[in-house]
């Protein structure tokens, strides 16, 4: 097991604040055969000279740089392409991995070899590395499933990049990403799950403590539920109010769109991605109809209302709220 080459592709991008941090913590891993390729955004802060730093001392560290900036999505995908290891992991710039983490995942894939793709749960920290949730699968509610659950993660991704550790013959059908794909982690699990791949293998143990902070890119956000044939997934909408709900919406029904461009899917497949995309442009549908604006605000006004402790007021602020009025 210890001779088995790992591949750990970082992405970094302006990480000077808390890469010191993650460095070490793969560096100390307890499975020592592992090459480390961190791709470079074309950073403005001191991220590179930080990097070019731990090279020096570790020859397991290889520095690539960008002339300008790919965004996330294309610049791990240039890392994962330089890949030597039959499994890879991936990494952000600003989290820690536990010492275990590589050993731990990799005995997984080991003892599970028909599958393509393990992903475990996550603990979340805060910019001063305070834990703030045990488990980000319980915290965000997500229900991770093991296998093929491929129709669940059109809808939601349960996968988390920096959690999960993959082998090479997922990477040969997973490259190049589509366009719009979104987030690289999620089609990955996608396709893992799908007819080509060997499906998904969990750890139910926090391996990564995936620190939230006002530069993530993505975090741990509690965003829209993409959450099929349910009536409350087209009234639900986030706090900052419908116009963000809908633009997520549109970047998912983007996601999918680029996904049906891809022409490896089989025919059962390729209709369950078309009728995702088809359910959520009827959600935008939906939300542009002025019934749908006034149940986004109806539960703030019942709220107001059964503060006065009377049932009949919280009925009538509904009925009010939901007259056909103009």
């Amino acid at each position: 097991m210890s001779s088995e080459l790992v591949s750990v592709v970082m992405a970094t991008y302006n990480g000077e604040k808390y890469l010191r941090q993650q460095m070490s913590s793969i560096l100390e891993q307890t499975h020592p055969n592992f090459e480390l390729i961190v791709v470079d955004d074309a950073s403005a802060d001191k991220t590179l000279s930080i990097l070019k730093e731990f090279a020096a001392l570790d020859n397991r560290i290889h520095v690539v740089t960008a002339e300008k900036n790919m965004g996330l999505v294309a610049n791990f995908e240039r890392g994962l392409k330089l890949a030597k290891g039959n499994f890879i992991a991936l990494s952000d710039q600003d989290d820690i991995f536990r010492k275990d983490k590589i050993e731990r995942l990799l005995t997984e894939l080991k003892n599970q070899p028909d599958r393509d793709l393990v992903v475990s749960d996550l603990s979340l920290i805060d910019e001063n590395g305070i834990e703030v949730a045990q488990s980000m699968w319980r915290d965000q509610k997500l229900k991770p499933k093991q296998g093929k659950p491929f129709r669940r993660l059109l809808y939601r991704n349960f996968a988390t990049g920096c959690a999960m550790m993959f082998r090479r013959r997922l990477l040969d059908i997973a490259i190049p990403f589509p366009p719009d794909c979104l987030v690289h982690d999620w089609w990955l699990s996608v396709v893992a799950t799908s007819e080509k791949g060997g499906g998904i293998c969990l750890v139910n143990e926090h391996l990564t403590a995936y620190r939230q902070h006002s530069l993530n890119v993505i975090g741990a956000k509690t965003t829209f539920a993409l959450k099929p044939n349910l009536i409350v997934a087209r009234i639900k909408a986030p706090p900052l109010g419908i116009s963000i709900w809908m633009n997520e919406i549109k970047l998912h029904i983007a996601r999918l769109a680029g996904y049906l461009k891809i022409e490896t899917w089989t025919a059962h497949e390729r209709l369950m991605i078309k009728k995702t995309k088809e359910t959520l442009e009827g959600y935008l549908s939906d939300a542009h109809s002025d019934i749908f604006s006034r149940v986004i605000k109806l539960p703030q006004r019942v709220r107001c209302a059964a503060t006065t402790r009377s049932i009949s007021h919280c009925i009538g602020t509904v009925f009010v709220t939901l007259w056909p009025y103009k």
